[in-house]
């Protein structure tokens, strides 16, 4: 058994003629037929892979030029101007080697204007067109800057003109907004431009003020005057009741929340608390700026006419230095004759010089809320008594809770007819009984 299990293993191993046989030759040509398409198809993959690569990295230049952009920006409190954007990215250039187009908001880019934290608008707006004539389009105020690559055609289509930057849909067939300096300052004097009308490939990207004072860290919600208008006054008569108030920005812990200064041409002959009177408020050193939560006036006008008055509220935005955040807002003070009202209401009867009461009749239809004697921006029922009254004193009525909406203000006698009542139901309709 041992013999037969050896000479198994040990026979000679003898080669079939089908173990001896090739490829033929049309086994090979098919071979090497499923070899030449797959190569081909490789080969047809290399340029859109390529085309996707450089988009992609493009795209990553121009959003770390943004970051550089927003960096810059949170330690000068100003965006680079353009000489100074190719320093401040990390690429100035995209995948296809072109500069890319840097479009800033000329305030920003100096501190004399106010800089990133002093600013609340700017002149650049960009235009989302969602056709190829800009019919139909979407605008973005108040955008800080644009940072642009012509992308593969090298071409930037993408123009500004008056501060409007056009951006269309990517595809958007015949599209060459960018031809010259006038619509195309830098990229075009740069020789990037090559004139074509084509499909839109322009890669884009912005930052609108409210983005950039976010990531640039400005302290508090921007600083605004909250009042919309002045009450008007007339000549020789008592004026009272006019506060400008100031919200947002960075306030002082102590001595009043703001600094305040004020530019008029002519004077009412009121009384401004704070007083500071200047001809260029911004160009004025922050202690030379009256200190209070708001500003008030007061004091008997006299002058008659209408009168411009821009009021200036600075905030505590850089204690050391004079980076401040600033706002500024210009109203129309009417100052009438005196003899608008010669006498004033409830006159008949006037008894009363000081410690007066009236009530007031609100017949307007909605609710008002009143200041005057000792109501303080009080909501006015359907008949509220005021006390406190002076002869001449006045009532102002508002048409918010605030007390910041001027309806109309009412104008008392001197004597008043003490415990009148006042009917009103709109602007001039008061009626004393």
């Amino acid at each position: 058994m041992k013999q037969k299990i050896e000479k198994l293993f040990t026979m000679n191993y003898q080669p079939t003629a089908m173990s001896q046989r090739g490829f033929t030759l049309i086994e090979l040509a098919m071979v090497l037929v499923v070899i030449g398409i797959v190569i081909a198809l490789g080969a047809g993959l290399i340029g859109p892979l390529t085309k996707r690569a450089k988009y992609t990295e493009t795209k990553e230049i121009v959003n770390a030029a943004v970051e550089s952009v927003i960096s810059y920006a949170a330690a000068n409190n100003r965006i680079p101007t353009i000489t100074e954007f190719p320093n401040v990215v990390r690429t100035p250039r995209d995948a296809w080697t072109k500069d890319l187009y840097y479009i800033p908001d000329a305030n920003l880019d100096d501190l004399l204007a106010g800089g990133v934290c002093g600013r609340k608008t700017t002149g650049i707006t960009v235009r989302e067109c969602t056709n190829a004539t800009c019919t139909s389009y979407k605008d973005i105020p108040n955008v800080a800057f644009v940072v642009i690559s012509g992308s593969e055609n090298y071409n930037i289509q993408t123009n500004t003109i008056g501060g409007i930057v056009t951006v269309y849909e990517a595809g958007t067939p015949n599209i060459d907004n960018c031809t010259d300096a006038n619509d195309c300052p830098t990229a075009a004097t740069e020789g990037q431009d090559p004139d074509i009308q084509e499909e839109y490939d322009d890669i884009v990207k912005w930052v609108t003020l409210d983005e950039l004072r976010i990531k640039a860290g400005c302290v508090g919600a921007q600083l605004k005057i909250l009042n919309n208008e002045l009450p008007y006054g007339f000549k020789d008569s008592s004026y009272s009741g006019a506060v400008i108030f100031a919200d947002g920005g960075v306030p002082f812990i102590s001595g009043g929340k703001y600094r305040w200064c004020r530019q008029e041409a002519v004077s009412t002959g009121l009384i401004f608390n704070p007083s500071t009177l200047n001809s260029n408020c911004q160009g004025l050193g922050e202690a030379s700026w009256g200190q209070a939560d708001s500003l008030t006036i007061s004091g008997t006008p006299t002058t008659v006419g209408s009168f411009n008055i821009t009021f200036f509220v600075r905030d505590n935005n850089d204690p050391a230095g004079s980076s401040d955040n600033i706002a500024q807002k210009t109203f129309v003070l009417t100052i009438n004759p005196s003899t608008a009202t010669p006498s004033g209401l409830c006159s008949t009867g006037g008894d009363c010089s000081s410690n007066c009461k009236v009530t007031f009749v609100n017949n307007w239809g909605s609710d008002v809320w009143i200041t005057g004697g000792n109501k303080t921006c009080k909501d006015a029922g359907d008949d509220t008594k005021i006390e406190s009254l002076g002869g001449g004193s006045t009532i102002t009525v508002y048409s918010n809770s605030s007390c910041s909406t001027l309806i109309d203000t009412l104008t008392l006698a001197n004597p008043l007819k003490n415990n009148a009542t006042i009917t009103w139901a709109g602007v001039g309709t008061a009626v004393c009984n």
